[in-house]
This record gives C-alpha cells, sequence and structure tokens, in this order.
C-alpha cells in the first residue's frame, strides 16, 4: 500500500498544496493508501529530521511506494499514472500528453512562484503591485486556456489536479475571481468530483467565497 507523507492544515499553516495533489490522485485511481500527517516544525525543518532521509529538501509530498520513495509533486503524479496505468489522467497520445506535461510543468515553474511571491509581499507588509499584478496576468492565460472547454486539456488530466490545488491557494491572499468566470466555473467542476471532497481544497474555496 503506498504511503503518501503530508502535512494536513493546522493553527496558521494551511497544509500542503503539493501533497494534496498526490492525494488526490489516489482518490482518482482509486488506490488505498496510507496518510501520514506531519509536523513541519518538528518533523522537516531541523536539519537532522529522520524524514530528510526520504526527503532531502525537508518539504512534502513524499511517496513511499512498496520501499520506492519518491518526492517531487510532478515526478509522483507521473509515476502514479505510469506504474497503475494506462489511464487518461495521463494520456497515451504524444501530443495530448504533451499538452499535459505542459500545464503541468507551467503550474509549478511559473504559477506557483507567483503565488509564493505575492504571498511573501502581503505577509512582508511591502508593495505588492508587481506580484499582484503577474499573478493576475498568469490567471488570465489560464482563463483563455480554459474558454470553451471543461479541463486544462483535451479531458480531465493530472494538470487539472495540480493546478486545482495550487489556485484556490490565491483565495486566502484576496486575489479576485470574479474576472475569471471559465476558472470559477472550472473550480466548481473539480469541487464536484468526489476525489476532491477534502478540507483543504474546500476550505480555501470558502474563503474566496466560492463554496
Amino acid at each position: 500500500m503506498p504511503r503518501l507523507y503530508h502535512i494536513l492544515p493546522r493553527g496558521d499553516h494551511p497544509g500542503s498544496h503539493n501533497a494534496l495533489k498526490v492525494a488526490v490522485l489516489l482518490r482518482e485511481l482509486d488506490l488505498e493508501f496510507e496518510l501520514v500527517d506531519l509536523d513541519p516544525a518538528t518533523q522537516l525543518r531541523p536539519a537532522d529530521a529522520p524524514l530528510r532521509r526520504l526527503n532531502p529538501n525537508g518539504l512534502t509530498p513524499i511517496l513511499d511506494d512498496d520501499g520506492f520513495i519518491l518526492w517531487e509533486s510532478a515526478a509522483i503524479l507521473q509515476y502514479l499514472c505510469e506504474s497503475r496505468g494506462p489511464t487518461p489522467l495521463l494520456p497515451i497520445e504524444t501530443r495530448q500528453r504533451a499538452r499535459v506535461l505542459q500545464w503541468l510543468a507551467w503550474e509549478g515553474s511559473t504559477l506557483i512562484p507567483a503565488l509564493m511571491a505575492l504571498y511573501m509581499a502581503r505577509i512582508g507588509g511591502g508593495e505588492d503591485t508587481s506580484a499582484a499584478t503577474r499573478v493576475d496576468f498568469l490567471l488570465g492565460l489560464l482563463e483563455q486556456q480554459m474558454a470553451g472547454r471543461d479541463w486544462v486539456g483535451e479531458s480531465y488530466s493530472i494538470a487539472d489536479i495540480a493546478l486545482g490545488a495550487g489556485v484556490p491557494a490565491l483565495l486566502p491572499l484576496g486575489v479576485d475571481f470574479v474576472p475569471f468566470p471559465e476558472l470559477r466555473h472550472w473550480l466548481a467542476r473539480l469541487r464536484a468530483r468526489p476525489a476532491w471532497q477534502d478540507d483543504i481544497f474546500l476550505g480555501d474555496l470558502r474563503a474566496g467565497g466560492l463554496a
């Protein structure tokens, strides 16, 4: 049985949205798994924390699949699809697969750094105009991609799972989703799927007035 090391919400910590991606995929694949909730302050951040032997970065998610240890959420999503597939969550057809992997990479390399820049600006009490403008621009790109379609790619995929875990993290930061109706409809479609019935996801949507 796979074991997923996660950080669930606690106090001021919103939980790990990266680990949420993996939890959702495991449910979408109808796989039983063990979820291990970690305290980041005591179990991950100390340089000598035992779990650093599993992930030297001191971050989640960490997947233990019968002794095979893997970290980095995008790699875990692809691994689970390929080891338990084939599955439409990661298409076999070359161009459809490439499109899914493009948006999966975009989430990690472009959207999340912009989200973090906005988060740091706002908790630091500094000027956040540049960071907010960047986030709005990126949401506009995703809005354009979603126009006339239900999902980011040709069908529901790990790109939707990755972006669906990351985008709601903008809601507690006060990002206005009114200008993005396609994204609001997409979030509602995600929320309707059984695998997304998760307090982390729904909590962010409620914080933003979308649930």
